[in-house]
């Protein structure tokens, strides 16, 4: 280890030791803390190490995988200890296969061994008995085949079948080549099930306020209440102008416009969203609402290769007047890989890659947006990690 990698280490150590010192369960110190204490022991990592992790790793996703598709844990008591003994006897199945995986889950701070072969929950097993986080766990989990084919996919497909919608990594490693990745997901209720509920899930992680100022328009919008104050485009349950309302009640007496598919909003009651205009819209289309103050375009572009993303920016462009602002809410990956860094923009940018899209750098956003015939106004960042509104308008003169 050398002079500047040891200088790196104790840098590190010692903002471990100062943020932890101060720690009040901040969500955003402690994301950052867990970014820090990764780059640590990535810092001190041999070669070896290295390659033992991977086995770490394909462990635990395989023990998990046993115990949750066999109902381990849903036989632990919530609370209290139960024996490995106990557990093979209720699932008739090998006790030490149970007790094997179980200390690996243990290891990776997932349950508790309380004495030798006895075992209880903590708050980490409990993420996996039935409900929304067994769903996301098995949506990972469904990667592993399409993963595992990536290197026999890219010898035995060209270059462009990356961007074709339907060739993508996911559908050929379920053998459902052919199909779109929303196809593919839909092949089966359970894959179906399993993705929507992650997606629910995955939508209350991501900050809508504390970004575009939306409250700041209030005069703005009351001037023109004629004009909609924000269309969100694919906008799902409604989420996002249900939280805004918070900041702008009512949307100041001007209209909220949600739009997506109508098997989306067919099942969507009113009374979940009000004083929300529902609107059948297919965002490949050229946009019907004009002139409005937002459009609003939170977590779609990153579903697409940069070809298609101009497209549904010029769909929106057309129908802006000259003080319409499009505020594009999603991630944007750092221009260069910094040890210490939120991994979460990487693994998405990954799994994105399996279904024909793509987390982009901020000069890859100014090059579609460019080319869209908008330009950027402002970067709303959030405090933590790599979540962001891009204000956009018409390019001027």
């Amino acid at each position: 280890m050398g002079v500047n990698k040891n200088e790196e280490l104790e840098k590190t150590a010692n903002e471990i030791a100062a943020a932890v010192k101060d720690f009040d369960g901040d969500q955003h110190t402690r994301a950052r803390l867990l970014n820090q204490v990764d780059k640590l022991r990535y810092l001190l990592e041999e070669p070896l190490d290295v390659l033992n992790r991977q086995w770490e790793m394909t462990a635990g996703i395989a023990a998990l995988h046993l115990l949750t598709e066999l109902s381990v844990f849903e036989k632990m008591p919530t609370e209290g200890p139960i024996s490995t003994k106990d557990l093979a006897a209720s699932l008739e199945i090998e006790e030490s296969a149970i007790a094997r995986a179980l200390r690996i889950t243990v290891m990776l701070g997932i349950g508790e061994e309380v004495a030798p072969d006895i075992f209880q929950h903590n708050n980490k097993s409990r993420a996996f008995l039935p409900g929304a986080g067994l769903e996301l766990f098995r949506m990972i989990y469904d990667e592993t085949p399409p993963f595992m084919k990536l290197p026999e996919y890219f010898k035995t497909h060209s270059r462009e079948d990356l961007y074709d919608l339907k060739k993508s990594p996911f559908a050929y490693g379920h053998g459902l080549e052919g199909k779109t990745y929303y196809e593919a997901i839909s092949h089966t209720p359970e894959r179906l099930h399993m993705f929507n509920t992650t997606m629910v899930q995955m939508e209350q992680t991501v900050p809508i306020l504390g970004l575009f100022p939306f409250a700041s328009m209030k005069e703005e919008v009351e001037a023109e209440p004629d004009r909609a104050f924000v269309v969100d485009i694919g906008g799902g349950q409604g989420q996002a102008l249900v939280a805004l309302q918070k900041e702008a009640p009512a949307g100041f007496g001007a209209k909220l416009i949600l739009q997506d598919r109508s098997d989306v909003l067919d099942k969507l009651p009113d009374e979940r969203i009000p004083n929300i205009e529902k609107m059948v819209y297919d965002f490949h289309t050229p946009q019907p609402v004009k002139n409005a103050h937002v459009y609003f375009i939170r977590r779609i572009l990153h579903d697409f290769y940069e070809p298609v993303c101009v497209e549904l920016l010029k769909n929106i462009a057309s129908a802006m007047g000259p003080k319409s602002r499009l505020v594009i809410a999603d991630n944007i990956r750092p221009e260069k890989t910094e040890l210490g860094g939120d991994m979460f923009i990487y693994w998405m940018d990954f799994c994105m890659m399996m279904l024909n899209g793509k987390e982009k750098s901020k000069s890859e956003f100014e090059e579609i947006i460019g080319a869209a015939g908008l330009e950027i106004v402002n970067i709303w960042t959030y405090p933590v990690g790599t979540h962001a509104h891009i204000e956009c308008r018409l390019k001027q003169g």
